[in-house]
């Protein structure tokens, strides 16, 4: 098969379309995780269903973002062997403007979420305040949103003429601006190939930055005396593994779903599963870096942080569960070959790591604001996260019921 070889079906039309079911299902989650949050934001404990918000926002977000940059690494790699599964990876930015949404409605708990607001420090005052905060991080979001839009839209280009023409027609809208201006399919392959070429570095520099920012202004602050200039660095690579994770997953249910075992193969999952090890060492080196540093630094406004966190209790337990399922577990069953290459099994260590890394930000989050004696993890969290849950898969749904599912922009060639 030809490097640019044109494969214009949408994902939702590969078999048979999704059960009405499992929308109805996304879409009751999205309902009761909502009310939910309300119930608790407007309760006697809004800090809990607070807490639970932020929590789930970096980390949906964060997937989202991460699906972008693993396909612009692809691209700045010239990398074929992602082509099956790039596309899906790209639906999971379908998340990202509802993400933005959703950050924009955190300042309506600035007061409840972030301690500097009710007790101002004066040292940080300048950089800890909520007009400068929520402003500087909302620009890095749509500067971040707006290129991650631009890649989407000259990697979609070439194939909106072919989704037309079986696309549903609430899309009609996006195909006829992907399509202005149309050269002719060898035209806009050339033209796409070359405009990712230059966006891809740019993206993943912005991602790192914007990331950065994310983790200072959205975890750090939220203990004010604490601080950590590894902690930027940790924070992304941990997203890059987490949407890693969630790429196994959809991958693997795509596969099964759409009936793509000749597509989809176990060189495809093989090669993801060594890229999970390899970030599963990343974020694991920069976890005992940061941890290096920290404690044998013995200051007492670094040390708290990971004290709270490492010997006291509800926390403990926590802690322990996440170095072993994320970094030690996942490290040495990812070892095996023949369990990454297999489906089921990858899917299993990516589900460990998933939930695994949502107590890592659930850790980085609730500690530095909860008071309470008891662990604040209960029935709300779950349904909280159910309703994110929710609007993630709905949005990656819609994405690719709209666009074919093999990008025309790379072609595609079998490893065989």
């Amino acid at each position: 098969m030809s490097a640019t070889e044109f494969h214009p079906v949408p994902i939702s039309a590969l078999t048979r379309p999704l059960p009405r079911w499992i929308i109805t299902g996304l879409g009751l989650l999205v309902l009761v995780g909502a009310g939910t949050f309300l119930l608790g934001a407007s309760g006697r404990n809004p800090l809990r269903a607070w807490q639970a918000y932020l929590v789930n926002f970096l980390f949906w977000s964060g997937i989202g973002q991460a699906g972008l940059v693993f396909a612009s690494i692809q691209e700045m790699t010239g990398a074929r062997w992602g082509h099956p599964i790039r596309r899906i990876a790209e639906a999971m930015a379908a998340f990202l403007p509802i993400s933005f949404l959703l950050f924009l409605a955190l300042f309506f708990g600035r007061g409840t979420i972030f301690p500097w607001v009710r007790n101002p420090i004066p040292q940080k005052q300048a950089w800890l305040n909520v007009p400068f905060l929520f402003t500087r991080d909302a620009v890095a979001l749509l500067l971040l949103g707006g290129l991650s839009v631009l890649f989407l839209y000259f990697t979609l280009r070439p194939d909106a003429q072919a989704a037309e023409a079986v696309g549903p027609r609430w899309a009609w809208p996006l195909y006829v601006l992907l399509r202005r201006g149309w050269r002719g399919r060898t035209a806009e392959l050339d033209r796409s190939r070359r405009t990712l070429a230059i966006l891809s570095p740019i993206l993943a520099i912005l991602y790192c930055l914007g990331l950065t920012l994310i983790a200072f202004d959205l975890v750090m602050s939220l203990d004010p005396s604490w601080s950590s200039t590894l902690f930027g660095a940790y924070f992304f690579i941990g997203n890059l593994y987490v949407g890693l994770a969630c790429l196994a997953l959809l991958a693997a249910a795509a596969r099964r779903l759409f009936r793509l075992e000749a597509l989809i193969t176990s060189a495809q999952f093989h090669d993801l599963g060594k890229l999970l090890f390899a970030f599963c060492m990343l974020s694991g080196d920069f976890f005992w870096s940061q941890f290096l540093v920290v404690w044998y630094g013995n200051l007492p406004e670094e040390t708290g942080f990971i004290l709270v966190r490492a010997r006291q209790l509800p926390w403990a337990p926590i802690s322990w569960i996440v170095l072993l399922v994320c970094f030690l577990g996942a490290f040495l069953v990812l070892l095996s070959r023949r369990l990454k290459e297999h489906p089921a099994g990858l899917s299993a260590v990516a589900t460990c790591i998933l939930l695994g890394m949502w107590l890592e930000r659930f850790l980085l989050v609730v500690p530095s604001v909860w008071r309470g004696s008891s662990l604040p993890l209960g029935l709300p969290e779950l349904l909280i996260t159910g309703g994110f849950a929710g609007l993630f898969l709905l949005a990656l749904l819609a994405f690719g019921r709209a666009f074919p599912f093999l990008p025309a922009v790379t072609g595609f060639e079998n490893p065989s």
